[in-house]
């Protein structure tokens, strides 16, 4: 979870999971800046009225603060205001205050410059600028406490502009310096600080007798208004022009300067503290837009990708992403997954990397992508994408060179001895609590040594120490490892050598053991028990020997226990598998075919089915591409027949798409029912993309095979996809006779809700048209049925179209009521596309009773989803958000309509 963002550089600001938390009651919002101003100590209550109403607070004053705490709390979470025994004490995640995060990046760039590293200062310093959203606390300013909080702030801005501006300068920016200096040092004038830079920057573009002038100049106004001279540092820089001194000239080459000395920011990534602090410094810099993080497996790339991450989200604008590839084995999937980290979908019209493009234009963003190995057949895409997105920052984790232009290769070597040592006694410690392990241990030093320093080596031979001492790991594991020398030329440099490490991790293990890890190999990423044991054939014992051995991780972040093989002891497994692979992967489809086709995404129990599907992606993904690898077609389209509402519902077009049209090539290979199908669901998911033609053509192929197979429940289906595409396209008359055949297809099969389904489609036809007195009936009807039988889906779009109609009509309070229910009932099943209808329609209705701000937040909310799904056809009222937000912005003008 993201933590709550907390903004005093500007307006008083709270924003939780990209939503703005609104706190209008002028004492609540002071209280809460008066918490955050003295973050994460208690402040007495006695203070608290003190700071809120001076020397007169009213006879009540402590009972208003407690209802102010509750009113906040009810907002902000409990958890966020602590009650002490004096007081109260704001509980804030770390970094999550920008005043904190200002002065701290102002202390890094201070440091930078001073280590030489003007690059690094002025990346840094301009993040810390760019935190200031106008004058600090200006929406408490009445309080007397913040008039001496938001002087200081300001005075720390302009020290951190000019600090920006003296690093600029030893980059040899003197041009540009000149117009952010003359403007500053006009709104301030008595900062001879900013004079003296203007005079160097006047002095460095050969101007020598206009930075003179700024010295006298300066002198006069100072003596005039304020009866002072000018300070030694101003004279010096006068002294410096006027004898020509050398040190005035730029020194600092662009692509130099040296590393600050930061201190340590994640204490678990032993040994890797200079490593972090170099991969920083890098990934600042202005030049560098591509990083690869390049070592053998087993080397802690992806534990060093994700430490950058988690400390700099403050160095970028837009925050940080990560795209975990581990899963995917086609690079048609790479743009899609990266799509899917970022929170947006395709848009109509627009291939996926133009909607990447178009969204990334503009924005600051580090990207992780991890695990890009198996994918290199994508590079050439993912560095359009980059070339494309001027402010974006890549890094890449792989176990060989991208060769990509532009690339910046950063060697993710062994651990030093010291660290590697370290790290033993961690893990052996942390399993062991008693254990006497030390990292002085001549035999734990050398087994480091014997393990080329490669971390997951490491972890192997720790967890071992329960059951075997130093020396005696020393004796079993020294004599087993080779040198590359020996081995296969093609293998990455130290993989001969995990690999050995491997091989003695597998031979302490039983028969058993060694068996549940080699189809445990055929699962991407993790595995709920369940399909362990269904697919392995295996047994919960076998499974926990696995867990304790290290061979096997266990997730406990979900309601059940969850198990992950790391991505290096998962390959060395599939060898172990070695013939037996084929069968392992049969398995694992067949169980996965069987979850799919069981998931009942129409009834009561659509949602929790959702969560299921969505845990289970990655084995889907992997148990299709199994399905196409071996050319099993019939296998393949089962497959994508099963899950294409899934990724509707879940708005993952593109990779639906992509499965779906991959699996119809091969259409005419099975029987006419399942090839019916697959042209069916490819369909909807074409028409949802806004691609009628192929929509159309895939629905009238599926009718046509339907018809004559005599599948009455595909071909019912596809008269509904033509009934909305030709609804879509304003022929009312054409979709009235496709659904009225859907209609009566169902009724004569009996098929209650497709009955229903097209009953809801024929009221939207009728709507639109203009018959309200047709639509509205028809649209009760489906309500009150789907209500009865806890259809959440159902339920949600009859509400929505009811809801469109009483706004339509003037009813106002019944369309606020219909609404709501229709949100409440999409976010709980996560019908984003939907959602985001319901919350427009909230939106018409807030807009409709003159609460304009509550109305441009949810149209915000809105359209965040829809960018999320790339949702192309519109199943609401597409005249509606645009009507809406015409109002709105007229009412609060452009800037506060965008805030």
């Amino acid at each position: 979870m993201i933590p709550t963002e907390f903004r005093v550089l500007g307006p008083l600001e709270v924003e939780r999971d990209g939503t703005t938390i609104t706190i209008a009651a002028p004492k609540e919002r002071a209280l809460l800046a008066y918490l955050l101003l003295n973050a994460d100590s208690a402040v007495a209550v006695d203070r608290i009225v003190d700071a809120l109403w001076g020397s007169a607070p009213p006879s009540s004053a402590v009972k208003l603060v407690q209802l102010y705490v509750s009113h906040l709390r009810s907002k902000l979470g409990r958890a966020a205001i602590e009650t002490v025994p004096s007081g109260y004490r704001a509980q804030i995640a770390p970094g999550s205050l920008d005043r904190v995060r200002f002065e701290q990046l102002l202390r890094e760039g201070r440091e930078a410059r001073a280590s030489g590293n003007a690059r690094l200062a002025v990346a840094i310093l301009s993040r810390a600028l760019a935190l200031w959203r106008g004058p600090a606390l200006v929406d408490v300013s009445h309080a007397d406490f913040a008039v001496a909080e938001a002087g200081r702030l300001e005075d720390l801005r302009l020290d951190c502009a000019e600090e920006r501006l003296a690093a600029r300068l030893a980059l040899g920016e003197h041009e540009d310096v000149l117009a952010e200096s003359a403007k500053l040092s006009a709104e301030h004038p008595h900062r001879e600080r900013l004079r003296g830079l203007s005079m160097v920057a006047l002095y460095r573009a050969g101007r020598q007798v206009e930075a003179l002038e700024v010295f006298r100049k300066t002198r006069e106004e100072l003596l005039d208004e304020l009866g002072l001279e000018p300070g030694d540092d101003l004279r010096a820089v006068e002294r410096a022009i006027l004898r020509q001194d050398p040190t005035l000239v730029p020194t600092v080459a662009l692509s130099e300067g040296g590393a600050p000395e930061l201190p340590a920011a994640v204490t678990a990534l032993i040994g890797r503290e200079r490593a972090l602090r170099e991969l920083r410094e890098l990934v600042l810099r202005t030049d560098v837009r591509l990083v690869s993080l390049v070592g053998a497996g087993g080397s802690g790339k992806t534990r060093l990708a994700l430490a950058l991450a988690a400390e700099s989200g403050q160095f970028f604008g837009n925050g940080v992403a990560v795209a975990d590839l581990s899963a995917l084995r086609e690079s048609s999937l790479v743009l899609p997954a990266i799509a899917h980290a970022v929170r947006i979908g395709e848009q109509p019209g627009e291939s996926l990397a133009e909607t990447l493009a178009a969204w990334a234009k503009g924005r600051e963003l580090l990207l992780v992508v991890d695990n890009f190995e198996q994918l290199t057949e994508a590079g050439p895409a993912l560095l359009r994408f980059i070339e494309a997105s001027p402010l974006l920052t890549v890094v890449v984790t792989s176990r060989r060179v991208l060769h990509l232009s532009g690339e910046h290769v950063f060697p993710v070597e062994p651990l030093a001895e010291d660290a590697a040592a370290r790290l033993f006694v961690e893990r052996a410690r942390a399993l062991d609590p008693k254990s006497t392990v030390s990292a002085d241990d001549p035999d734990v030093r050398e087994i480091c040594r014997s393990l080329d320093g490669l971390p997951l080596a490491i972890e192997l031979a720790a967890a071992r120490t329960r059951t075997l001492t130093p020396g005696q790991l020393h004796d079993r594991l020294g004599e087993r490892l080779t040198l590359l020398a020996s081995g296969p030329h093609d293998l990455p440099a130290r993989q001969q050598t995990l690999r050995d490490t491997l091989d003695w991790s597998v031979a302490l293990m039983s028969d058993t053991e060694r068996a549940l890890l080699a189809r445990l190999s055929v699962f991407p990423s993790d595995v709920s028990l369940d399909a362990v044991l269904a697919v392995t054939g295996s047994d919960v014992n076998t499974l926990a020997g696995l867990v304790d051995g290290s061979m096997l991780q266990r997730d406990s972040a979900g309601r059940r226990h969850r198990f992950r093989m790391l991505e290096t002891v998962r390959e060395y497994a599939l060898e172990l598998l070695g013939p037996d692979r084929k069968r392992a992967a049969d398995a694992h489809a067949v169980y996965f075919l069987e979850l799919a086709e069981g998931a009942d995404l129409r009834g009561s129990e659509q949602g929790p089915w959702l969560d299921v599907l969505d845990e289970e992606r990655d084995n889907l993904q992997a148990a299709l591409d199994h399905a196409h690898s071996t050319g099993n077609a019939e296998l393949e389209l089962r497959f994508v027949v099963a899950l294409w509402r899934f990724w509707w519902l879940r708005g993952h077009l593109a990779e639906g798409r992509f499965r779906l049209e991959t699996a119809i090539v091969r259409a005419d290979e099975v029987e006419p029912r399942l090839r019916a199908d697959a042209y069916r669901g490819g369909a909807g998911i074409a028409w949802s993309q806004g691609d009628l033609a192929r929509a159309r053509e895939l629905a009238s192929l599926g009718l046509e095979v339907a018809e004559a197979s005599g599948d009455g429940d595909i071909v019912l289906a596809c008269h509904t996809v033509l009934g909305l595409i030709a609804r879509d396209e304003g022929d009312y008359e054409r979709a009235r006779r496709h659904l009225e055949r859907s209609c009566a297809i169902a009724s004569d099969l009996g098929r209650e809700g497709d009955e229903l389904v097209a009953k809801m489609n024929l009221g939207s036809v009728a709507f639109e048209a203009g018959e309200h007195e047709v639509a509205v009936p028809l649209w009760i009807e489906v309500l009150e049925h789907h209500h009865a039988r806890g259809n959440s889906e159902g339920e949600g779009i009859a509400l929505l179209n009811l809801g469109l109609a009483a706004y339509r009509l003037g009813h106002t309070k019944d369309a606020q009521k219909r609404f709501a229910e229709a949100e409440a009932l999409f976010d709980a099943i996560g019908f984003r596309e939907h959602l985001a209808h319901a919350l427009q329609g909230k939106a018409a209705t807030e807009a409709a009773d003159h609460r304009y701000r509550e109305a441009a937040q949810l149209l915000g909310r809105a359209a965040a989803l829809l960018e999320e799904t790339g949702s192309g056809a519109v199943t609401f009222d597409a005249d509606l958000p645009l009507e809406v937000e015409a109002v709105v912005r007229g009412q609060l003008g452009d800037r506060e309509f965008a805030s």
